[in-house]
């Protein structure tokens, strides 16, 4: 499952499942769907974990403008009681040839 934390000076640490065929290298990146902060809008992030990391994608995100305080902020929202980050989707998928991820805030 896919989770995250907040990390020091406003840098919202994102941990996804790595589907099994996806493959990247040093400096690629993805672009990021979270549809409870911005239906419609992709962000590109560049992942942070190395390619050698089979079960993961992490990507760092440091809130700078709109969208990225919108993320921060989202996830320092108490969902529920307990120690348990906000869950966010499974799914990954390339479209239009390049790498995008979207996040469901309902869990799917």
């Amino acid at each position: 499952p896919s989770f995250s934390a907040l990390l020091f000076l406003q840098v919202t640490h994102l941990v996804i499942e790595r589907p099994q065929f996806f493959r990247y290298k040093p400096g690629d990146y993805v672009y990021l769907n979270i549809p409870a902060i911005a239906t419609y809008e992709w962000h590109p992030f560049t992942i942070s974990s190395a390619p050698e990391q089979q079960e993961t994608l992490w990507l760092h995100i440091r809130s700078l403008g709109q969208w990225t305080n919108k993320l921060y902020e989202y996830f320092q929202q108490p969902e529920s009681p307990g120690p348990e980050p906000k869950p966010l989707s499974r799914s990954l998928r390339e479209k239009r040839c390049r790498r995008r991820v979207r996040v469901g805030a309902d869990g799917a």
